[in-house]
């Protein structure tokens, strides 16, 4: 793809086809194109810039989009396990596949698409396949630590300093979510076969995306009642500590209510700006003299807030 003042949306839905062609010639199986459907495809096309923002080489495109597939796989594998545990009957505004083929199909499934997202990634090599385990062992452990937090969120937020608790926060969304961001450029560097500090620089970049929008999904949720980890931020905040009466207030489920009711203003401005810090971030690591200066490099610097907005555009917040 040459570009020409072309902008990250634009780029964005050129991923969309190019990925959305692959998979469609690839995959063969009717239930994983189901799981595959409706994705926004963001893990690949951060892959993708990644690759284009190195200098990846006409040559080694196909590869570069052979990953993107197993990121979109291994993501999409992860949403119906999430599904099934969190007993979501919807996704991407259909019933979930847990749902439509029943929950035990559903989870082979899924297993099925990370084993072809593991194979995808040991045909590039043993550094691929590395990097992909670690992946996907960080995401595990994330979403572990991410259920047992949110539910034993009374008995932790009991026991725990204030500190302490914004550190396990982050360190769950770094785990969960922004671990694959970082793999998904860290892969599109190794594609375009960059050297390694550039891809050092790309990994550190994508974790930073993936944090901001890891940030923004959690505060879409608090926003439309969901009372998950993410009201440790500003819980945190709002009231300095977790005392007696917060600890009450969550037991009997008002302390999401008093918030956004009584705090919205504040509420909004508190994920704002984290949300900006990890944006900011980006931008400088997009800016270092270690990436080749191109139109992807400029492209780098935008991605994030247009990520960050288009998620969090429904609930009317913009950054």
């Amino acid at each position: 793809m040459q570009l020409r003042q072309t902008t990250f949306p634009e780029f964005f839905e050129w991923v969309q086809r190019e990925v959305g062609k692959e998979i469609e010639r690839r995959i063969k199986d009717e239930d994983i194109k189901y799981a595959l459907e409706g994705g926004k495809r963001l893990r690949p096309a951060m892959l993708l810039l990644s690759f284009k923002a190195c200098n990846g080489s006409d040559e080694n495109y196909f590869k570069a989009l052979e990953s993107a597939v197993g990121v979109e796989l291994a993501h999409s594998a992860s949403l119906i396990h999430d599904d099934i545990m969190d007993n979501d009957v919807e996704r991407r505004g259909r019933p979930a596949l847990h749902v439509r083929i029943g929950m035990g199909p559903a989870i082979l499934i899924g297993h099925k698409m990370i084993s072809m997202a593991f194979q995808i990634s040991l045909n590039h090599g043993m550094r691929d396949a590395q990097i992909f385990l670690d992946a996907w062992n960080d995401t595990l452990v994330g979403q572990l630590k991410d259920i047992d937090f949110t539910a034993h969120l009374e008995e932790i937020m009991k026991g725990e300093s204030p500190e302490k608790l914004i550190r396990e926060y982050f360190r769950i969304i770094e785990m969960k979510t922004a671990s694959l961001f970082a793999t998904a450029c860290r892969a599109g560097a190794i594609e375009a076969e960059a050297d390694d500090e550039l891809i050092e620089i790309m990994r550190e970049y994508g974790r930073e995306v993936g944090i901001a929008y890891q940030l923004a999904d959690d505060f879409v949720d608090l926003m439309e009642g969901k009372l998950e980890e993410g009201i440790i931020l500003p819980i945190i905040k709002l009231y300095g500590s977790v005392d007696e009466e917060i600890l009450k207030k969550l037991e009997e489920g008002d302390l999401l209510n008093e918030a956004i009711k009584k705090h919205v203003d504040g509420l909004k401005e508190i994920y704002k700006e984290e949300i900006r810090k990890h944006i900011e971030r980006a931008r400088e690591i997009a800016s270092s003299d270690i990436i080749p200066d191109s139109e992807y490099k400029e492209l780098l610097k935008e991605a994030p807030q247009y990520i960050v907005n288009a998620m969090m555009k429904n609930i009317g917040v913009i950054i």
